[in-house]
């Protein structure tokens, strides 16, 4: 592994330093900080370069620097791991970190829910068979002859073709299915204080969107339906009490500290 430059670690004690206190860091603040002996002077030398390179920056002529977007997108790049699943300790304590760190939070089953097969039960109701749920309806003869045609599919898929071909009831119930679906949605306090802040209504409607955190990849995301200034993480995650993976998405302002939130809810 290539070892960090003095530049480098300059800049990550920086943004270490920033992330835990959202103030401007001086130099001779992050002397106190770091333990390359360096001097105030030569850390302001360092300082001036990393502002030409775009890397930090000065909100006021008698401050100290903060951290650019860019430089806060950088150093979660390199510091935030997706590919593998996260195992966390509790809901309990995945909802109480949510907040602390003021972060917006959803977990979900991480598999849709497949139809498996169609009951009928004296000709007096149809049950719908799916992973860990059944559905009832009245029994209706063309009912059952149509959704025979659609075992196998997943849950969300029918209820999308239910409310195409205007079966209404079994719409509605697939969809309070589909609320009660996800084991934590913490933060949304969080939501509407940056949409408010931005003036961005469509943060909120995303957010609310069905389906909205099994319609993305794992990664980290810093554009897009992410407002500048902001940052989401979606990865698989492993509960302790729980054999099968979830869905962890997470949200908030790219200066939260994501890697003491990390640090607080894994195992």
């Amino acid at each position: 592994m290539k070892k960090a430059s003095k530049q480098e670690l300059i800049l990550e004690s920086i943004i270490q330093a920033y992330l835990k206190s959202k103030a401007p860091i001086g130099s001779s603040e992050l002397q106190m900080k770091m333990t390359l002996g360096l001097s105030p002077s030569t850390i302001r030398i360092y300082f001036k370069k990393l502002s030409d390179e775009g890397s930090l920056e000065q909100l006021h002529v008698s401050s100290g620097r903060v951290p650019t977007l860019s430089a806060l997108r950088g150093y979660w790049e390199e510091k935030l791991d997706v590919t593998h699943p996260v195992k966390l300790k509790s809901i309990d304590t995945l909802k109480h970190v949510t907040h602390s760190h003021q972060l917006f939070c959803i977990v979900e089953p991480s598999t849709d829910l497949l139809f498996k097969e169609i009951l009928v039960v004296d000709k007096r109701f149809l049950i719908l068979v799916f992973d860990k749920h059944e559905v009832v309806l009245q029994y209706n003869n063309k009912v059952e002859h149509f959704l025979q045609r659609f075992i196998g599919c997943t849950m969300q898929e029918l209820k999308d073709i239910a409310a195409q071909v205007g079966l209404y009831e079994l719409h509605d119930k697939l969809l309070a299915l589909f609320s009660h679906a996800s084991l934590l949605r913490e933060g949304d306090k969080v939501i509407y204080s940056i949409a408010h802040e931005l003036q961005n209504d469509a943060l909120i409607r995303t957010f609310q969107m069905l389906h909205f955190v099994k319609s993305i990849e794992n990664g980290l995301y810093f554009d897009g339906f992410v407002p500048r200034g902001c940052m989401a993480i979606k990865q698989k995650a492993q509960l302790l009490d729980e054999e099968s993976t979830v869905d962890l998405f997470c949200f908030g302002r790219i200066e939260s500290d994501f890697e003491t939130f990390f640090n607080q809810v894994k195992e």
